[in-house]
């Protein structure tokens, strides 16, 4: 949001640069993201100066120049060419200085030199409106007033005024500073209590009421909706004159980064940029016997000011006439035929308060972001609307020449009232670690503008301002008093202690591990967006349109639902790559898969791993290329399995579908994981005519599956390892777990590793259904040296155990 500061100091006497300011409000919470200068010339006539003419003759190498003597409170004349023909001796004129730089009208910047013109020295330039961008005119040189000050800046002459803009990040919870008066309420809040205490805001000029009804005979205001409309508030101006606004005003909507309209629509504007309450102004003739405002019928057409023809939602609140033809789209944007036009005399002008949710819905369905609606959205000030009314009247009838007419329409069934919040000066300290005492807590609740009750104890009940509807609990108020006191006052402490919960299992140590060991292998990590198209997802044939989680995407309408399954994104990213004849990819990605299960929404964190192409680039050292098979795929998801420890049994052609599915063939680990190849439906959907390998981790489960007992140290051992090695024949159906179980059993506490380094069949020399399996032990100890007689007898128990459990015989 845009926030002037000239603007401000019609609000707040505050004598701070600029910069400070912006220090100030980033303190508060309203982030200065940036700062631009506007002036009302480019440049600000920067280095132009009032100038006395002297003496003027002519030039003795050119006939169309003169050569004159200017003062300009220096400490000599200066001599300056001069073209133009209305020079004179004893003119006031418009000098630019050397070093100046103009910008004309129209044309380049031009920065004056010192130099000679046709032989003779001129310093500096005498001149003319179009050259100073000024005006268009360059009949000659300006000429001023004889009593302007020889010297004086062209700019304080001309009093052209400049304004700094500062940008402020605001976020949605800050509804009271959408607008000048509420961030002037909250500098007035830090100048309060860090600077001086007595300091006010200056009130602004309203119009008085006399006379405030619901409705009349003649005017009736009905609202069908009061959920959606709690308040709505009118009056009615006749007799005014459409026109230009004042510059002054048209200066305001300008700096505001707007256009001036005329100025009944800029007198709205200025109220929403001044006080955060939205007017519109309805041709009187448009609203004949009062206004209804009702929610809108499914499919109704309605053309907006834009032009726009919108098919509405029953969500969408409408304003109309009293016989219920629609004028407006409530508190977003107003209607083609009833607004302000150049032959309009008489106006309603409406202020209400509309519930955020509704305007949100209808903004975002409709993809209309007016100012208003950003302010109704974020919740406006139900208590503001006949003020802004007050301001409004005053304002009308100064600059329009119009004159109120009958009372104030004010239909307010249920008041809102200002909320109420217990606190104490213990919540403050536990949740932001700041001690107050109380008549430090007092002076920020006062600069805040909080009235309170002191029930004594270090309790107060606190009453929340309107304009404050993010501040509904204790922890809210808390956080408003920190930022007006001070983040920077919230004390570091010396030491942090943290504990440690046991057998916690968290998902992000298990991402990071796995998203390393599978780049470690080749593989690249993607991240892709997570919105898909219904009407793709739905052509699949594999999800209803009650299975998918739709979304109203305001950027981009074609991508409308949450993606179902993460194989989408790995698809889309091999045709991206394909496209640009990148062809050889293999991949993974951590993402969620969204669906609806029994009215209620599923988000499954998975990990996908796509292979397509070759295992390689092409090369002469390697001329026959390997194309990327299952077994690929399968040997990188029992590969992550066994170097997370995890144990998974393999089931046998599970994810046969018929070319009805994601996978044409493949295998599964059950609920852990399936892989396999990606069906030719799935695949012609995004043009593959490639085979695409695909495996799916779901990371919950895999998450259940790790071992959680944390690792205890153990000192290294200062003395030297040994090692044996032992080959066993064992029937086939003895797995490697099995002999490695036996040989930790039977081999003590310094058994530090196992490992198989060899497996050999041969059924000539084994015998059939034999295998035989290589073994490395190390042994290390942190008391003593392990003799040989030890690990002998250690390894005898163990051939003993092999032989007896497994039915092995050692090989010698």
């Amino acid at each position: 949001m845009r926030i002037s500061i000239n603007w401000l100091k019609e609000y707040l006497d505050i004598n701070q640069t600029p910069e400070k300011i912006g220090d100030i409000l980033t303190s508060l919470g309203l982030e200065a993201e940036g700062m631009e200068t506007l002036e009302a010339v480019k440049g600000g006539l920067k280095g132009v100066v009032v100038g006395h003419v002297q003496k003027v003759w002519p030039h003795p190498n050119a006939d169309r120049l003169r050569i004159t003597q200017v003062d300009v409170a220096g400490t000599e004349l200066l001599q300056i060419v001069c073209g133009a023909p209305n020079v004179a001796e004893g003119q006031k004129v418009l000098v630019a200085m050397e070093g100046c730089t103009l910008y004309p009208s129209g044309a380049e910047p031009l920065t004056i030199k010192k130099g000679k013109i046709r032989g003779e020295l001129s310093q500096g330039m005498i001149c003319a409106e179009d050259e100073l961008g000024l005006g268009t005119s360059h009949d000659g040189i300006m000429i001023l007033d004889e009593s302007a000050p020889t010297g004086i800046a062209a700019a304080d002459f001309l009093k052209l005024s400049s304004d700094q803009i500062i940008e402020i990040g605001l976020t949605p919870n800050r509804a009271d500073a959408t607008n000048h008066i509420g961030v002037a309420k909250d500098i007035l809040a830090w100048l309060r209590l860090h600077y001086n205490p007595q300091t006010n805001l200056k009130e602004i000029a309203l119009a008085s009421v006399n006379e405030i009804v619901q409705s009349t005979e003649e005017f009736k205001i009905k609202i069908d909706s009061p959920t959606h409309c709690p308040r709505y508030a009118g009056v009615i101006i006749k007799n005014i004159k459409i026109g230009p606004s004042p510059e002054w005003l048209q200066n305001r909507i300008l700096s505001m980064g707007h256009k001036p309209v005329n100025n009944v629509v800029d007198i709205t504007n200025f109220i929403l940029f001044e006080m955060g309450q939205p007017l519109h102004a309805f041709d009187l003739n448009s609203v004949p016997g009062g206004v209804l405002v009702q929610s809108a019928q499914e499919g109704q057409k309605f053309i907006t000011l834009d032009g726009v023809e919108r098919t509405l939602l029953k969500e969408d609140l409408l304003i109309c006439d009293h016989e219920g033809k629609a004028l407006c789209l409530a508190g977003v944007l107003g209607g083609l035929h009833s607004g302000v036009t150049e032959q309009t005399n008489s106006i309603f002008l409406e202020s209400a308060h509309f519930n955020p949710s509704c305007i949100r819905k209808t903004s975002t369905k409709h993809l209309i972001f007016s100012q208003a609606a950003k302010i109704f959205e974020k919740g406006s000030d139900p208590n503001l609307c006949v003020t802004a009314l007050q301001r409004a009247v005053l304002l009308i009838e100064q600059l329009t020449g119009g004159k109120m007419e009958g009372p104030y329409f004010d239909h307010y069934p249920e008041p809102i009232l200002p909320a109420q919040i217990k606190i104490s000066l213990q919540e403050i300290s536990s949740l932001t670690g700041i001690e107050l005492d109380e008549t430090k807590l007092k002076q920020i609740f006062y600069a805040l503008g909080m009235e309170f009750t002191d029930q004594r104890d270090g309790h107060f009940l606190v009453e929340i301002p309107t304009a404050k509807p993010d501040v509904k609990r204790p922890a809210d108020l808390i956080e408003e008093i920190a930022r007006v006191y001070g983040l920077d006052h919230i004390p570091v402490p010396a030491k942090i202690q943290l504990s440690f919960p046991k057998n916690v299992k968290s998902a992000y140590p298990l991402r990071k591990k796995t998203g390393d060991w599978l780049a470690a292998n080749g593989l690249n990590e993607t991240m892709t967006v997570s919105l898909a198209s219904s009407a793709l997802a739905l052509k699949t044939g594999f999800w209803t349109s009650e299975e998918l989680v739709y979304i109203h995407n305001t950027s981009n309408s074609s991508l409308d639902i949450m993606k179902p399954s993460v194989v989408f994104n790995g698809l889309e990213n091999i045709q991206f790559n394909q496209n640009r004849q990148q062809s050889n990819l293999s991949f993974f990605e951590f993402a969620k898969e969204y669906t609806i299960k029994d009215g209620k929404i599923k988000e499954i964190p998975k990990l996908s791993i796509f292979l397509s192409g070759f295992t390689d680039s092409a090369s002469w050292i390697k001329p026959n290329q390997e194309v990327y098979n299952y077994y690929h795929l399968k040997s990188l998801v029992q590969g992550l399995f066994e170097y997370l420890g995890i144990a998974a049994s393999l089931k046998t052609d599970d994810l046969k579908t018929d070319d009805q599915g994601i996978w044409e063939f493949g295998q599964s680990w059950g609920k852990l994981a399936k892989a396999g190849l990606v069906s030719n439906a799935m695949a012609k959907l995004f043009d593959h005519k490639k085979p695409i390998w695909y495996a799916e981790i779901n990371m919950d489960a895999l998450l259940q599956k790790l071992n959680t007992k944390p690792s205890i140290f153990k000192e290294i051992s200062k003395f030297p390892s040994s090692s044996r090695d032992l080959a066993v024949i064992i029937p086939e159906e003895v797995n490697y777990q099995k002999i490695k179980d036996l040989a930790l059993k039977n081999l003590g506490k310094n058994l530090s590793s196992v490992q198989l380094f060899d497996v050999y069949r041969n059924d000539e020399h084994l015998g059939a259904g034999n295998k035989s399996y290589a073994l490395h032990f190390e042994f290390s100890s942190t008391e003593s040296p392990i003799s040989s007689k030890e690990l002998d007898k250690l390894m005898q128990q163990c051939m003993v155990s092999l032989e007896k459990e497994c039915g092995a015989q050692v090989r010698k």
